[in-house]
């Protein structure tokens, strides 16, 4: 899958262990693909409010 691919793109470059994977597919239930923007979302500010980098892409 498409996400697999870009887990995998992260992990070969040393970026995984920095990054924070949040998907819901169009397989996947209506509250489940609503509720994983939030999620996301949250865990980004998780970061921010510790004066961490946080950087949120919704596709």
């Amino acid at each position: 899958s498409t996400i697999a691919n870009i887990v995998r793109k992260l992990e070969e470059n040393g970026a995984l262990a920095h990054t924070v994977v949040v998907a819901a597919t169009a397989s996947e239930s209506a509250a489940m693909q609503y509720i994983s923007a939030y999620s996301g979302c949250t865990m980004g500010e998780y970061f921010m409010d510790r004066g961490e980098d946080a950087l949120i892409v919704y596709d």
